[in-house]
């Protein structure tokens, strides 16, 4: 699987995630400061394991630059991307929590800096702060929901549809008024919707064709989002 080696994207440092994310913006500046220095930080080349399925959960991430996959594999090879991680964002916060394995497989897509945040500091937060503990299960809530969507997409949705709204979901930032551009190659796209890379391909030169999307080397550009929102809402449900 091809894999970014560069690192174009900003790197933010480890106050900054703290404050910006909505699970710990609330908090006072002072308990910031004590995560943030209880953290320690972790660099991982591309295509770098940073933990498997099954592995111990012992610890909460957070991206400071470059990008993690969420992905398990099925006996025969074939694996099922789950999430794409981007800079600020965390993951891993199912087995902090529980205490249990890790429920899936973290690689990093590209060369990343990481902020680890320990179990033994991070479950006192929660236990002295519903308002984390809320925020954390908010968040949990809105991934089940969106592995959910996925599974109903597949299920339901034509192909175009599902690569429709996949590419939106990859290259959303509303802050950003100039084409949206994604970091990803086309394989990793179908383990997303569950196509075939070549069906996939096929697919994508059509939308280039028409000036949608700009397909460069190791990502899509994202040029007209109107149309794909069109056919992403208006998706063909498979019949029975």
């Amino acid at each position: 699987m091809p894999l970014r080696q560069e690192n174009r994207t900003p790197k933010l440092d480890k106050r900054t995630i703290l404050r910006e994310h909505p699970m710990f913006g609330m908090l006072d500046p002072d308990i910031i400061d004590r995560l943030a220095s209880c953290s320690h930080s972790r660099s991982v080349v591309a295509g770098t394991t940073i933990f498997a399925k099954g592995d111990p959960g012992s610890s909460l991430f957070a991206v400071c630059s470059g990008t993690v996959k969420i992905s398990n594999r099925s006996p025969e090879g074939k694996d099922a991307v789950f999430n794409l991680i981007s800079p600020g964002e965390i993951f891993g916060e199912i087995a902090l929590l529980d205490g249990r394995p890790r429920t899936a497989d973290a690689l990093a897509m590209a060369n990343c800096e990481l902020m680890v945040i320990d179990r033994r500091d991070f479950i006192p937060l929660v236990k002295t702060r519903p308002d984390v503990a809320l925020q954390l299960i908010e968040m949990i809530c809105a991934r089940i929901r969106h592995t959910s969507e996925q599974v109903e997409d597949v299920l339901f949705l034509d192909l175009p549809a599902r690569l429709a709204k996949t590419l939106l979901w990859l290259t959303r930032n509303p802050k950003s008024a100039r084409p949206a551009k994604v970091a990803i190659t086309q394989r990793e796209i179908g383990q997303i919707i569950g196509i075939s890379r070549e069906s996939t391909n096929k697919q994508l030169r059509l939308w280039q064709e028409q000036q949608w999307i700009r397909l460069e080397r190791g990502g899509i550009v994202v040029l007209a989002p109107d149309p794909l929102t069109e056919i992403a809402n208006t998706g063909m449900m498979l019949a029975d």
